[in-house]
């Protein structure tokens, strides 16, 4: 068969390439059983930069693992999974492997990577143990917090442990999903808490998200459920931020179902608070304004006392 001088050469070149990447990972197997890792590392990275191969990527996870760069064995590790789901276990023992070195080394970041990971790949493989001390360091983004809290709460030691990760499991879910999903988790938290500071801070989320869920209310047109939050709110601490915020929209709430007088008192709690001198009262103030000028004369009178 005549091969034109183009495709003589493009053949050739794949040849060359096939077995260029064939030496390098024969040449890494070799740097590996010796003991030298780096240099396996090495190899299998170059190859990796030209065929992605499910197989390439277990190697490399292997030879940086060994030489405790658990940055690049975690991604690996990853890129296994992606590359090959069969191997998806094989991949999560790897970022087990990871975990442990990562937290025998103290390195809070690549055990938060590979707990994270393990999740994401294996999600009925148990990571509470390192979820719960990814947790009680320092600097965990809520985004990844959110994917192991329920780890970490299941082989929580006591109690007392459990309710203060249901409290962050609700702040996390606040930050990442809204107050619709970490409602649930502060309620749960106040609900079995007896320490006062673990309560409070259960109570702060409760406050807040409840002045959220009734602030989405009023604006979906729902007046009803709005003031069943806002009284949710106040009922924590009328006297907050949050709490006098809930006071407002309480009022806005009454009068769109017809209880101009309920409003009035609402908005009326809020500006007879003297020291707080803030947009809040101003709100209240001028919601007041508006029902002296358009209220009946009776109801009219009462406010105006």
């Amino acid at each position: 068969m005549k091969l034109y001088g183009g495709t003589l050469a493009t053949l050739v070149l794949c040849v060359a390439a096939c077995g260029g990447a064939g030496d390098r990972e024969r040449l890494g197997d070799r740097a590996y059983g010796e003991g030298r890792y780096a240099q396996a590392l090495i190899e299998y990275q170059q190859v990796l930069a030209d065929d992605p191969d499910a197989r390439i990527w277990a190697k490399a996870g292997a030879a940086a693992l060994r030489t405790s760069n658990l940055e690049v064995a975690s991604d690996a590790y990853l890129r296994l999974a992606a590359e090959d789901p069969t191997r998806a276990e094989e991949a999560a023992e790897g970022l087990e492997a990871v975990a442990r070195a990562a937290e025998r080394a103290g390195d809070s970041k690549r055990l938060q990577a590979a707990v994270v990971g393990m999740g994401a790949i294996a999600p009925d493989r148990s990571i509470g143990r390192y979820a719960l001390e990814l947790i009680r360091r320092p600097g965990a983004e809520a985004t990844d917090l959110v994917a192991v809290l329920p780890g970490a709460i299941a082989v929580a030691p006591d109690p007392e442990t459990v309710d203060s990760l249901l409290v962050v499991y609700g702040n996390a879910l606040r930050e990442t999903s809204g107050c619709a999903e970490a409602l649930g988790a502060y309620q749960a938290g106040l609900r079995r808490t007896k320490l006062a500071s673990l309560r409070g801070r259960a109570e702060e989320g409760v406050a807040a998200c409840s002045l959220w869920m009734g602030l989405r209310s009023e604006a979906m047109g729902e007046p009803d459920n709005a003031a069943l939050w806002f009284a949710a709110a106040i009922r924590i601490d009328s006297s907050t931020t949050v709490g006098r915020r809930a006071l407002v929209g309480y009022g806005d709430a009454r009068v769109r179902l017809g209880d101009t007088l309920g409003g009035a008192l609402a908005f009326q709690s809020v500006v007879s608070d003297r020291i707080q001198s803030d947009s809040i009262q101003l709100m209240a103030l001028d919601r007041l304004e508006n029902l002296r000028t358009s209220a009946p004369f009776d109801t009219a009178r009462i406010i105006l006392r």
